[in-house]
């Protein structure tokens, strides 16, 4: 019957000093009986109990290399984790600011100045003048000479009155026979604008004393001045004119002056 005998190379010195081992691939081989009885004899080489400085040498490099890969991968691993940890998803923020507040409202309402009404400027009015004081001589009154007639034995029959002279008698400056002459009042304008002057007016005086026509003899210059003495001596009264005893009517010259102080 045949058997398989496997065969081991032990290894050399020189593989020992590096510190490997070298295996060989086990080979298969047809061992051959044997009849003959085979002579056994024991090894001088004994296998060394104690490892060598090679061994220990080698063993602590290994030891180093392992460790040293270990460490390189932690190192790796840690690197791979930080820069894993690192990476931070960048995200451009919106720089745009934000819209201002709205204003606050007020409970008041803004008080606006009130618009300035314009305002024309007051013209300047004179205070009306009172009464002017119209100055006229006036001579005295004239005395009617009374002439006592003779004395005739009339019947009892009815006297008529005489008649009334039909011409005006002219009696020349009729200012010293005026009763009643309110002075004339000074026009406003023609104060502002300082006229001053006479008027000269041709008056027809009626037999009760009243002005029955009027005229401007001399004007003064000024149609205003001229106004206000045709009003004023239009209502002045006079003292009755008489010829003969009888009233007549007289025509004569009332000057009238405006003067300012």
């Amino acid at each position: 019957m045949a058997t398989l005998a496997l065969s081991l190379t032990t290894a050399t010195k020189a593989d020992r000093a590096g510190g490997r081992l070298a295996l060989e691939a086990p080979s298969f081989r047809t061992i051959e009986p044997v009849t003959e009885p085979v002579a056994y004899e024991r090894a001088v080489y004994q296998p060394s109990r104690r490892a060598g400085p090679v061994a220990a040498l080698a063993s602590a490099a290994v030891l180093l290399a392992t460790g040293a890969a270990l460490a390189t991968l932690s190192i790796v691993a840690q690197q791979k984790e930080q820069q894993r940890l690192t990476v931070v998803a960048m995200k451009q923020l919106d720089t745009t600011p934000p819209p201002p507040p709205p204003p606050a409202k007020s409970l008041d309402k803004p008080i606006t100045p009130p618009e300035q009404a314009f305002v024309p400027k007051p013209m300047i009015t004179l205070p009306a003048p009172g009464p002017q004081k119209v100055a006229m001589d006036l001579p005295p009154p004239i005395q009617p000479s009374v002439v006592e007639a003779p004395r005739v034995p009339v019947p009892n029959a009815p006297v008529a009155a005489a008649p009334v002279a039909a011409t005006p008698v002219e009696g020349g400056d009729l200012s010293s026979q005026v009763i009643s002459a309110r002075p004339p009042v000074y026009p406003i304008d023609a104060r502002r604008r300082r006229e001053q002057g006479t008027v000269k007016l041709r008056v027809l005086v009626g037999p009760d004393g009243r002005v029955e026509d009027l005229q401007i003899a001399v004007s003064s210059g000024s149609d205003q001045l001229d106004k206000a003495a045709l009003t004023a001596v239009r209502r002045w009264r006079w003292a009755p004119q008489k010829q003969n005893g009888q009233p007549v009517a007289v025509r004569g010259m009332v000057p009238v002056t405006f003067a300012l102080a």
